[in-house]
């Protein structure tokens, strides 16, 4: 049996498109982390990054919702 052979296909769709959310928020994390250790940008700009990320998920949430509610209804 294949794997995700039970689970539909608008799931799939959106599990797809958080992976690739998160996928990006770590490179942007990753790089910033980076540019920081460099000394190529202030230390408190990272130092506010996670909530920026938490408001950037924030948005993907509810945007995920509305879009999957048009679907619906």
């Amino acid at each position: 049996m294949p794997i995700g052979a039970g689970i539909p296909f608008d799931l799939k769709d959106m599990s797809y498109k958080i992976a690739i959310i998160f996928g990006v928020l770590i490179v942007i994390y990753g790089v910033l982390w980076l540019l920081v250790e460099l000394n190529m940008i202030p230390a408190l700009f990272f130092v506010i990054f996670p909530q920026i990320v938490l408001i950037l998920i924030g948005i993907a949430i509810i945007y995920f919702a509305v879009d999957r509610k048009k679907k619906y209804y």
